[in-house]
């Protein structure tokens, strides 16, 4: 019988469980910058234009293995027409929310 993806992470040392977490949340966030700019119907030249920026550096933003600071988000979702809210979840599952 096949083993689930949680039966083999159970095997798995946590060092090794944390830094495929971490992976997998940077991919979900490149993934995301690329969709939000195919969503708008823009390319990565319209997107590196409103940025003052190369196209190159706008593709390296959508897929590079890089930690986006907040403010290059900000640029590159505003640059899209769009605007940028943080939603933090608190541990007691409350959520605060800002526009950044």
């Amino acid at each position: 019988m096949a083993r689930t993806l949680n039966q083999i992470l159970e095997n798995e040392q946590p060092e090794v469980v944390a830094r495929a977490e971490a992976k997998a949340e940077q991919m979900r966030l490149e993934l995301r910058l690329a969709e939000i700019r195919e969503l708008l119907g823009k390319t990565q030249t319209e997107i590196a234009d409103a940025m003052a920026i190369k196209q190159p550096t706008v593709a390296g933003l959508e897929r590079d293995g890089r930690d986006l600071k907040l403010s290059t988000l900000k640029r590159y979702v505003e640059a899209a027409g769009g605007k940028v809210r943080v939603d933090i979840e608190l541990p007691d599952g409350r959520h605060v929310g800002f526009a950044v």
